[in-house]
Order: structure tokens, then C-alpha cells, then sequence
């Protein structure tokens, strides 16, 4: 092989390896994600702090929920666009909260059902005492086949870890 095939190739695969990097959190880690992706950024996972969870597309849901006695306003990123970031080959999520409850939430409910991570409540950023750093949240006012115990035990609040995995459907 020529040395200019060669450094073409080099070129190339270093190239294409800044296209699957992730950038390193300059502030503290809120939410790290393992499992079925290809990009990393600390120890094989995936951390982020708020400002590169701010950095994904935003969406909000206005809904009343069983853990507060009217309606708020949340706000945050889907999993499709976060899992879409880091090359997610997995089709199920294991969401872990800082006490570590853990649940199973099917990728789908995001694209399907419209849940989203939500980190603001009200445009104020949630804070653990306020079931933040980020809470899974259904618009359960639009959809009334949401307001059920299934849907109720996947909205896990003061998530910290996402697990992807793959299964058989």
C-alpha cells in the first residue's frame, strides 16, 4: 500500500471517528447511559451534565399527574434523540433513579406515547427534592389509556442512569 493510500486511510478513519465523538462534562454528571450504544465519553457509558442535556431538542408536555395536585408544565428531551446521538441499537430502556429504583420503559414510549426526560417543571430546572434532576413523564391529560399503573410505574423520577438493551419483540 502507498504511503498516499495510506494517509488517505488514516484521514479517513480519523474522520470518522469525530463524528461519533461525545464531548466530556464540564459540570457535574446528572445522567450517565450505558448498554447497546457506540459512543462514549467516560468508561464505556455515556455522562452528561444539564448543559449537553439542554443542547438536545426540547419538548413540553402540560399534564396533571398522581404526584402533584394540579397541572405543570415539563420540559425536556426525548430518548429517541438522546439514544439517536450516541449510535442506540437497543429497543428497551432500564431507567435507574438515585435510590436505586429501577424500571423498564420500552423505547417505543417515547416515539409512540410521547414521554419525554423532563428536567424543568414550570421553566424552573427540577431539583432532587422537586423529583428532578430529570423525571419520565407521559401527557397523560391527552391520552386517557396513560392513566394507568403501567404508564404510572414508568414515570420514575430523580433518574440518574439509563441502561439500552436489546430484546426479541
Amino acid at each position: 500500500m502507498g504511503l498516499l493510500t495510506r494517509s488517505l486511510l488514516l484521514l479517513s478513519c480519523l474522520l470518522s471517528l469525530s463524528v461519533y465523538a461525545l464531548e466530556a462534562p464540564s459540570h457535574r454528571v446528572v445522567l450517565t447511559v450505558s448498554g447497546a450504544i457506540n459512543v462514549t465519553n467516560v468508561d464505556q457509558e455515556a455522562a452528561f451534565d444539564m448543559t449537553m442535556l439542554k443542547a438536545l431538542p426540547q419538548y413540553v408536555i402540560t399534564t396533571k399527574n398522581p404526584w402533584t395536585k394540579e397541572a405543570h408544565t415539563y420540559q425536556g428531551f426525548s430518548a429517541i434523540d438522546l439514544l439517536d446521538s450516541l449510535g442506540n441499537k437497543g429497543n428497551l430502556l432500564q431507567v435507574t433513579a438515585l435510590n436505586k429504583y429501577m424500571t423498564e420503559i420500552p423505547l417505543s414510549d417515547f416515539a409512540e406515547k410521547g414521554a419525554i426526560f423532563a428536567t424543568h417543571q414550570d421553566g424552573i430546572l427540577m431539583s432532587v427534592r422537586n423529583l428532578g434532576p430529570i423525571m419520565v413523564i407521559y401527557p397523560f391529560d391527552t391520552n386517557e389509556d396513560l392513566k394507568s399503573e403501567l404508564y404510572y410505574s414508568r414515570s420514575i423520577w430523580q433518574v440518574s442512569s439509563i441502561k439500552t438493551l436489546i430484546v426479541a419483540e
